[in-house]
């Protein structure tokens, strides 16, 4: 009995070693899924490394057990490794956007092209979300843009937000911001920059760059 029992010790110790994972509440939510803020990872309860990316092994977590993936600050991940195929994941995504910026150069933050920049106006706020609308001519354009994720709120060039989603489904199409809580609400004129779509598999044929506060008078 005691041989089996200390065989059994060694794989205690290593997993007390990772350390209890302490979640927070994630930077963001789309569609139902956890959006990474600043110095925030996934982690599972039993995981012996940590994600600061939607991999695929999360992505499998989410689908068959969504209530063990977690979120917590990249400071609390102990003794937890680093997930190689995040790094992939990482990587791509920057070589991906490269290529973008290099095949269409980004215009002038001070003078964009009229049709990839939608003026926008405060139609509501509630319990940290923020709802834009668009002018009358620029409904249809915002009905055809994607929002993907860590599209940040820009006020005065400083990141106050997360854009969560373009409300289409209503008959004045609403985009959807979730204000960070350290921040305090500034109504006012937004517009929000448009660019193509980094991934290939896009339905719309334009994404947000960015959401921006605009000392419009």
């Amino acid at each position: 009995m005691r041989k089996y029992l200390n065989a059994g010790r060694p794989a205690d110790a290593r997993a007390g070693d990772l350390g209890v994972p302490k979640p927070i509440e994630p930077a963001a939510w789309r569609e139902g899924m956890p959006l990474l803020g600043d110095d925030q990872v996934y982690v599972m309860k039993y995981g012996n490394e940590y994600h600061p990316a939607w991999c695929h092994i999360v992505a499998d977590k989410w689908a068959h057990a969504p209530r063990g993936l977690l979120v917590t600050m990249v400071a609390d991940v102990g003794r937890r490794t680093r997930c190689p195929e995040c790094d992939r994941v990482l990587k791509a995504a920057r070589t991906s956007s490269a290529r973008h910026y290099q095949v269409q150069a980004p215009p002038s933050p001070a003078h964009p092209p009229r049709d990839m920049v939608i003026p926008l106006r405060v139609v509501g706020a509630a319990h940290g979300i923020l709802f834009l609308a668009a002018t009358a001519e620029f409904q249809n354009r915002l009905r055809e843009t994607a929002v993907e994720p860590a599209t940040p709120l820009l006020v005065d060039g400083r990141r106050e937000g997360m854009v969560l989603r373009v409300d289409a489904a209503r008959e004045e199409p609403l985009l959807v911001v979730q204000l960070d809580p350290r921040v305090t609400f500034r109504d006012g004129l937004y517009q929000v920059r448009l660019r193509r779509p980094l991934q290939r598999s896009a339905a719309k044929p334009f994404a947000v760059d960015s959401v921006e506060s605009v000392p419009w008078a």
